[in-house]
């Protein structure tokens, strides 16, 4: 598989990525986009009328196969699972539990099982997997979902990104080029969350993402 930069015309930078398909002596082709996305992020929640837990406990990341295959979260060729490597601390669980995501299926990994299972009675309780530890950042943070790689020459496990997200509020200007924050602002704290609004196309980027009422597993 091929890395190579992608101009983000939304903020007039370069990510390094892997391509979508090998271009050798031409341009870069878009970027790999799959086959397990993030789809919905709720990073800062509001306060529910009957809620029992603090804002952060309602937390949650939807992710979402876009192939047209089954993708199990274990790599049984190095007998390791998926797992978060920026943003929280979540492992996926290995064989027999290991998760399958079926072909244009969703599941949500949640900070707190009860919690999320109390606001959001509709949700199946098979999609949904946590607790996770540490806590989304309200201000913005990078998110990434990795599978397994090699073991370096120290015998530390690498892990290859699959997908990465690096939101913000819309609030922190001094953090994007040209002083200007393109992230929606609506996600932080009043209700809604952060939803891609096109599942083939680039996700960190913020002309991919809407603010939105939460519609986790739908």
């Amino acid at each position: 598989m091929a890395f190579g930069r992608y101009y983000k015309a939304s903020t007039g930078t370069y990510n390094f990525v892997p391509m979508s398909t090998n271009t050798p002596g031409a341009a870069n082709a878009y970027p790999k986009v799959g086959p397990i996305i993030i789809s919905e992020i709720m990073y800062h929640p509001d306060w529910p009328a009957s809620g029992s837990y603090s804002n952060s406990e309602y937390e949650y990341i939807e992710l979402l196969n876009i192939s047209s295959s089954a993708v199990t979260l274990y790599d049984s060729n190095v007998s390791t699972p998926w797992k978060f490597t920026n943003g929280i601390n979540y492992t996926f669980p290995a064989p027999p539990s290991a998760v399958t995501i079926a072909a244009g299926s969703k599941i949500l990994v949640v900070k707190n099982v009860t919690a999320f299972e109390a606001r959001y009675l509709s949700v199946p309780a098979g999609i949904i997997y946590g607790p996770y530890s540490g806590k989304l950042a309200n201000e913005g943070e990078q998110l990434e979902l990795s599978k397994p790689g090699d073991i370096n020459d120290l015998g530390i496990r690498q892990y290859i990104r699959v997908e990465r997200v690096d939101y913000s509020d819309g609030s922190h200007p001094g953090d994007e080029p040209g002083d200007v924050d393109l992230w929606p602002t609506g996600a932080d704290g009043l209700g809604n969350s952060l939803k891609r609004t096109s599942d083939s196309a680039y996700g960190n980027d913020p002309n991919n993402w809407t603010a939105a009422t939460p519609t986790p597993g739908s």
